[in-house]
């Protein structure tokens, strides 16, 4: 009897949990064409094998992404997935169709096989190029995510690498073009992973934002030039996304595009020179965040917004093309649009060489912020810009932030060329260096909220540090931040001036209900009357940090680059600061210790960690 009841409990224990296990799919260069009702096809996908070379309807793989939604029949229209909620697609690489114009085999084409719909481009037949991407992916659920994986998912970053860019090799590729508008929809969907996969288009040839259009611009009539605007698409019902070990560039608008519906994990994830945003949150419509919405962001870089990406790539900076603001271009890393946003949480960010601000802006008012361990740098507006709701927490912690908004009015390096409109080369149409005031840091916040700036080092020469709000874009300023403290503590300020022009100062303060509250801070190389008074826990004496550039007028834009954050041996930094709950660790994660120093750098050790240098 016993043994009866064991083999039943089995046997139940078998049949409910197969279906929480959910089926794999797969893609691979030496798949099949898919069968279905509609067409005579080779392979069902449900295989990790190659197609055998003869018969139909056979267990093995897809050679195309796009099977997974269309049959190629041109009876299908805008498609429907084969696979269910829960399921995982494994995409090993794709195979060109014999009409498919310009194949990058064996990396995977999204939308239209030619620059017109006639003979073999069967692919969203009826639907036209446009919006010739996926259908929204079936949602898996809390306990079965559904998984697009890119073959090395496995072991994707190499050696423990946080830069998806560096362990390229190892992704997976999907590239949009034909005039594609978006290139993988996320909108509708929950539950979704998506991990080791590069998502890119092919262009360098062609622009759609920015004047003068260079070299040309793209046509999106037939023939079709061969680009995508945007990449991933998603909605306010884009709920926990997981995004691992993706690299997204190159597209002529945003990397990202839509509001959220819901958490969104983000990890090691790197998305380079889109020419309008990184992550553009506006739809057009300013649509806001469902109620719930968050973004864990952790070892995210955004860089090169605002800048056409050449292609093939070959230089280090690869952009080939770069717009601001006044060249009808863009050039946000995170754009955020009229909402309200649970929570934002940043570790290990870097914000560098957009061609506008660096962060989410002031339409976005979030209530939970965390940014910790991050860098910005040499982005043209201000390099951290936000704004919160009533009653928010904001916790700004080791950060390391180097405030030169005029960068690019200089030859970035590793670029082709200089991309400053005074250099009059075809390509450079930078010139609103340091926009809307160039404060290094402009935040709003409003009533009963907590901003605490504690461990970070700052070095600017620029106007301002910190432009210091209350209230909405709408309202501000409101005088209702009397209930907000401003804390300020263990911080390292250091100014630097042009030729010709002050130092910053450090605080302006826009609202004068606004009060600031600092304690062992060093601030030196600022401009006075803007600053807080020396003397008792204030420091305003050389902070000596490493390789540190001397005060003097400076005429050059490259004095910055590749700045040492490290403090000296000798630096009043070291252990005169104060400790803080919940910082036991620097920048570089080497133990704080008690006291600890001063600014977001402890003092590194032969072994300690890395060299504390701002670089691309």
């Amino acid at each position: 009897m016993k043994l009866s009841r064991a083999i039943l409990w089995l046997l139940l224990v078998v049949l409910v949990s197969t279906p929480l296990l959910g089926s794999t799919w797969y893609v691979r260069p030496d798949g099949g064409t898919r069968h279905s009702s509609n067409v005579s096809g080779q392979c069902d996908g449900k295989a990790d094998a190659a197609y055998p070379g003869s018969g139909s309807n056979k267990h093995c793989a897809f050679k195309d992404f796009r099977y997974l939604w269309d049959d190629k029949s041109g009876k299908v229209g805008a498609g429907a997935w084969v696979i269910a909620g829960g399921d995982t697609i494994i995409i090993r690489g794709c195979t060109a169709g014999a009409g498919q114009k310009n194949p990058s085999n064996p990396n995977c084409r999204i939308g239209w096989d030619a620059p017109t719909g006639t003979g073999d481009n069967l692919w969203c037949y009826g639907v036209g190029s446009y919006t010739c991407y996926n259908p929204p992916i079936p949602a898996g659920t809390a306990a079965q995510h559904t998984r697009i994986l890119g073959q090395n998912y496995a072991a994707c970053n190499v050696g423990g690498a946080t830069n998806p860019k560096l362990y390229e090799s190892n992704l997976t590729q999907l590239f949009g073009g034909f005039s594609l508008n978006w290139t993988f929809n996320l909108q509708n969907t929950q539950y979704v992973d998506i991990q080791c996969v590069e998502l890119t288009t092919h262009n360098g040839g062609c622009t759609r934002g920015g004047s003068p259009a260079y070299p040309r611009e793209c046509s999106n009539n037939q023939p079709l030039d061969d680009y995508a605007q945007d990449g991933f698409l998603t909605n306010n019902k884009t709920a926990n996304i997981t995004f691992q070990d993706v690299y997204v560039h190159g597209f002529n608008s945003s990397g990202l595009n839509g509001p959220i519906g819901g958490p969104i994990t983000m990890t090691r994830v790197f998305v380079g020179f889109n020419a309008h945003a990184g992550w553009d949150f506006d739809d057009g419509s300013s649509t806001p965040d469902a109620p719930g919405s968050s973004i864990k962001a952790n070892f995210v870089t955004m860089i090169g917004h605002g800048c056409y990406e050449e292609y093939p790539i070959v230089h280090a900076f690869p952009a080939h093309a770069c717009y601001d603001d006044s060249s009808n271009g863009f050039g946000d890393a995170w754009s955020g649009q009229d909402t309200e946003l649970d929570s934002f949480t940043c570790n290990h960010c870097v914000q560098a060489y957009n061609t506008k601000d660096a962060f989410l802006g002031p339409h976005t008012l979030i209530k939970t912020l965390l940014i910790e361990n991050s860098q910005s740098y040499g982005n043209m507006g201000a390099q951290w810009k936000w704004n919160n709701t009533p009653n928010a927490t904001t916790t700004f912690l080791n950060n390391l932030t180097v405030g030169n908004c005029a960068r690019f009015s200089a030859p970035i390096p590793g670029a082709a060329q200089s991309f400053a409109l005074s250099s009059k080369v075809p390509g450079a149409y930078l010139s609103d260096y340091c926009r809307a005031g160039g404060n290094t840091v402009a935040i709003s916040t409003q009533q009963n909220s907590h901003v605490l700036f504690a461990n970070n080092t700052f070095v600017d020469y620029f106007d301002t540090v910190f432009l210091l709000s209350c209230g909405t874009v709408k309202t501000y300023p409101s005088g209702l931040c009397g209930s907000t403290p401003f804390v300020f503590t263990n911080n390292i300020f250091l100014g630097y001036y042009l030729k010709g022009n002050e130092p910053p100062g450090l605080f302006f303060i826009d609202d004068k209900s606004i009060k600031v509250t600092s304690s062992h801070n060093i601030e030196y190389g600022n401009r006075s009357g803007f600053s807080d008074k020396c003397g008792g826990d204030i420091i305003c004496s050389d902070p000596r940090l490493v390789n540190q550039p001397p005060q003097q007028g400076w005429t050059n834009q490259t004095f910055l680059d590749n700045f040492n954050f490290s403090p000296r041996s000798d630096s009043p930094a070291v252990k005169h600061g104060v400790p803080m709950n919940g910082i036991t660790t620097d920048y570089f994660g080497n133990p704080r210790p008690s006291p600890p120093s001063i600014g977001g750098v402890e003092p590194q050790q032969e072994g300690a960690g890395k060299p504390a240098t701002a670089s691309q």
